[in-house]
């Protein structure tokens, strides 16, 4: 059950970091992020986005921890994959750090068939969707058991 609070304690700051791990737009600018209807965001893909969480949860830890202590304080900044200036304005360690998190959170959401469009739709659905909310709370409970 701490499992559970931690992951989903951690959600808001998840998609803020994961709020688009798309590669970076091609003429620098930033990727709109749109919500998606909740009714037609299906059983499976809900699935498939609570094992992404999980799946992406201790990578992104561990990317967290590794920039605090480079930084040695206790706000990290926040980190967007498809906002290009949140990353080049680090420094190049930090840089390299986030860029390695941003390829792996894309790999995994794919690979738990998602694109990053339906995963950054679903991210921004359930911000503002307590049922989306209840519906992904509910997957996390079960894949834990």
């Amino acid at each position: 059950m701490i499992r559970i609070l931690s992951i989903l304690s951690w959600l808001a700051a998840l998609a803020a970091i994961l709020s688009g791990c798309a590669s970076n737009p091609t003429n620098g600018s930033t990727e709109a992020i749109s919500p998606v209807p909740a009714e037609s965001i299906t059983a499976e893909e809900i699935i498939g986005y609570a094992r992404a969480i999980m799946a992406i949860e201790p990578s992104r830890q561990a990317a967290y921890n590794e920039i605090q202590q480079i930084f040695e304080e206790d706000q990290v900044p926040e980190i967007t994959c498809t906002q290009p200036d949140t990353i080049t304005s680090l420094p190049r360690n930090i840089q390299d750090i986030a860029v390695n998190y941003c390829n792996q959170a894309k790999k995994i959401g794919e690979s738990n068939g998602l694109t990053i469009l339906q995963f950054n739709g679903i991210t921004a659905t359930a911000k503002s969707n307590p049922d989306l909310q209840r519906r992904i709370q509910n997957e996390l409970i079960r894949l834990q058991r």
